[in-house]
């Protein structure tokens, strides 16, 4: 069983001089995209385009597309005097000065989001990484969900890259969640106990008003209402595609190892939302440098070491589906490089204004894939690879990894 991909990459829009967050022609570009290579749609700021990757069936897939659709949203912006970035927040555009998109008839979602939630609506300029989790089998949809609700704040930390907003550094590696976070229905979700508790709870939630008929949650992860994929919304829009690949690598992976689990009953209980909440805190506040807490053992440890335990437990199906020992080797890189909002602070600081931050992130966004070139090759050669004698991650005593990150 293989756990099919989707990823919408949320990216700003800023003027190429000032680096002020400037309004896209959405409408022009979605007529020059060729089809079948994706999609590029609008969001509720005009500043905001959202790229969207056809279904895939590996990261490197993904990536692949990203970086097309990144090159084309490029060139659109370019004619119109404008670059492309990724970051969870812009450093110092304020939102009210960001028009949307209000017209009824247009865009009746986005005129009721706004007539409902008025400033939330208007304040709640953001950018997200959104990965798509397709499972084959229905019937393990929610008891995925429910386990991949505890490594959220993992690759949460992994993402981080909001440090600034409006002119400050406030001080956290992820400050979108301080935004996103004043809409009502958000943050982490609770366990559900079957598909059919979960979306009687969205039909009550449609007909006492309180979100429009064609609408679903908004949780950092959530069932989805018409794909019926597992979309994990925690994340910060990501400059590097090689961060990216091992975002998706890990999440495609960990729902492998979960949907294994849930058809043969092994499952652990899920982990209340207060707990995963908790380490959320942490990994927005620290980003990689964060401690998280193992609430089974009442003990913190540094997020590193659970890396190190998660690689371990999702080593049989990444040599598997031949991402051994590339992951490996991704987290590594991830954690001596460390956030992109560590990176942006050291911009910041290097270049003296934010103004040279935002030139920065557009260089950065437009960096090639570091594994581009031998793409071909992975994919021929996996099989092959996978016959081959492949050394796991060392396992410390006394962890079982098939709990690690939820118990």
């Amino acid at each position: 069983m293989i756990v099919s991909l989707g990823v919408e990459d949320e990216l700003q829009v800023v003027d190429a001089l000032t680096g002020a967050l400037a309004p896209f022609d959405i409408r022009r570009a979605e007529r020059a995209l060729l089809e079948g290579s994706g999609a590029i749609t609008c969001e509720i700021h005009r500043c905001t385009v959202e790229l969207q990757t056809p279904i895939c069936t590996s990261p490197d897939a993904i990536v692949v597309s990203l970086s097309s659709l990144r090159g084309f949203a490029r060139k659109q912006a370019a004619s119109e005097g404008q670059g492309v970035l990724a970051a969870g927040l812009h450093p110092f555009s304020p939102w009210q000065s960001q028009p949307v998109y209000d017209d009824a008839e247009d865009h009746p979602t986005y005129a009721w989001l706004l007539e409902e939630y008025g400033d939330i609506a208007r304040g709640g300029l953001s950018f997200g990484l959104h990965v798509h989790l397709g499972l084959p089998d229905a019937k393990l949809r929610i008891p995925v969900l429910n386990g991949l609700r505890s490594v959220l704040p993992d690759v949460l930390a992994l993402s981080a890259s909001s440090p600034f907003h409006e002119g400050r550094d406030t001080g956290l590696a992820s400050w979108r969640h301080s935004v996103l976070g004043r809409y009502p229905r958000m943050g982490i979700p609770d366990a559900w106990p079957d598909e059919k508790a979960y979306f009687d709870h969205i039909e009550r939630l449609r007909r006492v008003g309180s979100i429009l008929p064609y609408q679903g949650m908004w949780d950092d992860l959530r069932l989805h209402h018409r794909y019926g994929t597992l979309e994990v919304r925690i994340c910060d829009a990501v400059a590097s595609l090689d961060r990216i690949w091992l975002i998706v690598a890990l999440l495609q992976c960990e729902a492998m190892v979960l949907a294994e689990e849930a058809a043969h009953g092994s499952l652990p209980e899920p982990e209340p939302r207060l707990w995963i909440e908790e380490n959320k805190w942490r990994a927005r506040r620290y980003g990689l440098n964060a401690s998280l807490v193992d609430w089974r053992r009442d003990e913190a440890a540094s997020i590193q070491a659970r890396f190190d335990r998660w690689l371990a437990r999702l080593f049989p199906v990444a040599k598997t589906l031949g991402l051994w020992p590339r992951l490996e080797v991704a987290v590594a890189a991830a954690f001596l490089k460390g956030t992109e909002a560590d990176q942006q602070r050291r911009w910041r600081n290097e270049g003296g204004s934010f103004e040279s931050l935002v030139r920065s992130l557009i260089a950065a966004s437009a960096e090639p894939w570091t594994a581009a070139s031998p793409v071909s090759r992975i994919h021929s050669d996996s099989q092959a690879r996978n016959s081959e004698k492949v050394e796991p991650p060392i396992k410390p005593e006394g962890i079982r990894f098939s709990n690690s990150l939820r118990s």
